[in-house]
Order: structure tokens, then C-alpha cells, then sequence
């Protein structure tokens, strides 16, 4: 489990563009503007966008819109989801956070299932609340002090990058400036090759993640994860992902006044011998004034242990009448 969790963190940090680091004039003016966005005590968001999969005879669009709302310790999301076809139906998500904590919509679950064909399991069927909140045990371990400091900052970015790659990185993101609005567009290769330089970094930058984020990792977990990254075999496999990925391509334009961020992102995958998948995601980002958010009272509070034995297809039971708080 540990493992699985720092290559989630690794993986994570390499594919999510706003947490790469860079060192040229653009990136910095770029995590400027996103440190601005970050000192606002409240933000309203409205996100719109669609997927379409044209692969292994299978073609079908999927639109998704998303209206939340943010403050500094909580925040609110719907996403909401439709198959022009039809034939997909993917459940609404209302997600709420305060802190560590995270609610989710029992029915989104209850979705997942129907959607992949299968019944509830007897656990998730027997929760009457209508949300499942589950606290975020990474955040617990972690030096969220450390981190909170670095957001304050005109550079956030460019040291949150640090943090996660190590300080001597050579990571820098292709930002085209204009005022400011900045671009970038990566082909196949250039997009592989980012990836891949952030994996390593973070890879060899294992001890600074194993303190700040509390992966428990051994120091024989940290070797193994880095003779990995640095085995010739992974620059292969490399080579064997860019070939595969021929023709896809990234870009993204994001544009900052000093009340509004807006993005324009889209992400064409062209995979060999399987199709191609494209999706397009438009976001609004406003600075808003600070409002009360209303969180679920009809919630059943799990530990992720918990969460995973009643999602397991079993007969596993949670007693609810210590850890929730009933309508």
C-alpha cells in the first residue's frame, strides 16, 4: 500500500501540470498569477467540457459540467454528467471538503455499480445516509504547515515544484506569454519527455517526499523506486510510450485579471492499435465574497479501512449509530 501510494503521489505530481516546477521568466510570472488566485478568501467556479472515445469499434461522447464554490477551508462541488448516446449513464458527484474531511454522495457510488453492471455491495447498500465522508489520512501525516507557507508565497509554485522534484531540478514548462495569458502546446514526444523528467526527479527526490507527505516508504521502498527510474529499461519503455502516442497532442490557455482565471484546456490521444480519445474542458474561475457552505448532516463518518470493506463485495457492515449524524 505504501508503494501504490507514493507511485500515486509520483505520478500525480509528474502528469498534473500546475505542480511542475520551471525556472524561466514565463513559469514564474505564471505562479505568480496562480498565488494571487490562491490569496483570494473566496472562489466560484463553473467548469464545462467532453470526452469522446472513438476506439476498438466503440464511439461515444460524454458532456460534464461542474459548479463549485471554495473558501479557504472548505469547498463545494457538482459535476454532473450525459452520454449523448445514451447508453453510459455516469452518476451525479456533490462532493464537500472541510479540512481533511470529504464527503461524497452515497447515489455516486451506488452509480459506479450500476454503471459497471454490478449490485451494491451489502455494505454500501446497508448505509442509510446519504453521504460518506471519509478523512484524509495522507493530509493527517503530512507537514500541511509547510506546505500552507509555500502557497503564501509570490512563488508558490516554483517551490511547492521544489518540494516535490528537489531543489536542483531542471523542470521548466513551454509557457508562451502574452500580457497575461499563457499557452502551451506539447506534442506526443515533448509531453513523454516531461513526464518522464518529473518521474525521475521525483524518484530521486524520494527522502524530502517521504518526510513532507509521511509515505512510511523504508529505505529499501526508497532504492527499489529509484534503481527503477534510473534503470535503462525505463528509458525503453519511454521510447515504446512515445511511439504508441504518435500524433497526440496537449494544449492548454489560461488567462488571469486580477478578479477572474480562466482555462481552456484539451488533451487529443491518438493510441496505436487502439483509437483515439479527446477531451475538452473550459473553466471560470471568480473571486467571490465569503459565504457559509451548508455541509451534509445526513453523512456516516469511515475511516478509509472501513470505506474499502464495505466497497468490497462482501457482507461487511459499519454500525452507524457512533459516527453519524442523522437528518
Amino acid at each position: 500500500m505504501k508503494l501504490k501510494k507514493t507511485l500515486a503521489i509520483i505520478m500525480t505530481a509528474a502528469l498534473t501540470v500546475g505542480t511542475m516546477a520551471g525556472c524561466s521568466q514565463a513559469t514564474l510570472n505564471y505562479s505568480k498569477e496562480l498565488s494571487n488566485t490562491a490569496k483570494w478568501e473566496a472562489t466560484t467556479s463553473n467548469i464545462e467540457g467532453k470526452i469522446n472515445v472513438d476506439a476498438l469499434g466503440i464511439k461515444e461522447e460524454v458532456t460534464f459540467t461542474a459548479n463549485g464554490y471554495a473558501t479557504k477551508e472548505q469547498a463545494y462541488v457538482d459535476m454532473k454528467f450525459n452520454n449523448t448516446s445514451g447508453k453510459i449513464k455516469i452518476p451525479e458527484m456533490k462532493v464537500y471538503s472541510d479540512g481533511a474531511t470529504v464527503y461524497i454522495n452515497k447515489s455516486f457510488y451506488e452509480g459506479l455499480y450500476a454503471l459497471s453492471g454490478q449490485a451494491n455491495s451489502t455494505g454500501l447498500a446497508n448505509i442509510k445516509e446519504e453521504y460518506i465522508a471519509l478523512e484524509n489520512s495522507t493530509a493527517n501525516g503530512m507537514d500541511v504547515n509547510k506546505i500552507k507557507a509555500l502557497t503564501s508565497q509570490p512563488d508558490a509554485m516554483i517551490q511547492f515544484g521544489k518540494l516535490i522534484f528537489g531543489e536542483n531540478n531542471d523542470i521548466d514548462l513551454p509557457f508562451v506569454q502574452n500580457g497575461r495569458e499563457y499557452t502551451i502546446k506539447l506534442d506526443a514526444n515533448q509531453t513523454v519527455d516531461l513526464a518522464a523528467k518529473a518521474v525521475k526527479a521525483c524518484a530521486n527526490n524520494l527522502e524530502n517526499l517521504n518526510k513532507s507527505f509521511a509515505l512510511g516508504l523504508s529505505d529499501e521502498d526508497i532504492a527499489q523506486i529509484k534503481a527503477a527510474a534510473n534503470d535503462e529499461k525505463f528509458n525503453t519503455t519511454v521510447n515504446d510510450i512515445k511511439t504508441s502516442l504518435a500524433g497526440s497532442t496537449i494544449t492548454s490557455k489560461e488567462l488571469f485579471t486580477d478578479s477572474s482565471y480562466n482555462s481552456d484546456a484539451s488533451i487529443n490521444l491518438q493510441v496505436k492499435d487502439f483509437g483515439k480519445i479527446s477531451m475538452e474542458m473550459k473553466a471560470t474561475n471568480t473571486k467571490s465574497e465569503v459565504k457559509a457552505i451548508t455541509l451534509p448532516t445526513s453523512k456516516i463518518k469511515l475511516t478509509a479501512e472501513e470505506f474499502a470493506k464495505i466497497s468490497a463485495p462482501s457482507t461487511t457492515t459499519i454500525e452507524s449509530t457512533t459516527n453519524v449524524v442523522a437528518k
